[in-house]
């Protein structure tokens, strides 16, 4: 009997992710603005890494001062259906 095995090119090697953060409630903001980043990454850990870059960078939150509310894995709906997305490049 043989086993089918799939060819390690046609698995994703990237996953999307739905991360929601927000900055640590403190004393002079107790309510802290709620952010959802949609990114694109290998793992959940790297998501996570490349949320709080970007938190970083646009709203001076640190990992240090702040919180990961929800980590969600998003799966297409057509996997066969073409998708069109925009594409942020730095260098």
């Amino acid at each position: 009997m043989v086993k089918f095995t799939q060819d390690a090119s046609l698995q994703a090697k990237m996953h999307q992710y739905q991360i929601v953060g927000r900055a640590a409630p403190t004393p002079k903001n107790p309510v802290p603005k709620i952010y959802r980043m949609r990114l694109f990454a290998k793992n959940t850990v790297l998501a996570k890494s490349r949320f709080w870059y970007f938190m970083k960078k646009l709203n001076k939150a640190k990992k240090s001062g702040g919180e990961l509310l929800a980590v969600n894995e998003l799966f297409d709906k057509g996997p066969t259906k073409v998708n069109n997305y925009g594409i942020w490049l730095r260098y």
